[in-house]
């Protein structure tokens, strides 16, 4: 997942550590949301709505790795 989010956002990968805020990797919330929904499209996978969307990768990892099927790791 974090090789798609490289991809997707056009950041090295070097810059997305764990703890990095999505907001300082110049993501809003719309961004954010229509990359959950990437990430659905792509495994096959329905995330449940958040209330309070990831504000970290750290976060967003936690949020999708338990949805995807087994052998495919989000980081």
């Amino acid at each position: 997942m974090i090789n798609l989010f490289a991809e997707t956002f056009g950041i090295s990968e070097e810059k997305l550590l764990p703890d990095a805020t999505l907001e300082s990797l110049g993501l809003d919330s719309l961004a954010v949301i229509e990359f959950l929904f990437q990430i659905e499209d792509q495994f096959g996978i329905q995330i449940p709505d958040q209330a309070n969307p990831p504000r970290t990768l750290a976060e967003m990892v936690q949020l999708i790795e338990p949805l995807l099927p087994s052998g495919k790791p989000a980081a």
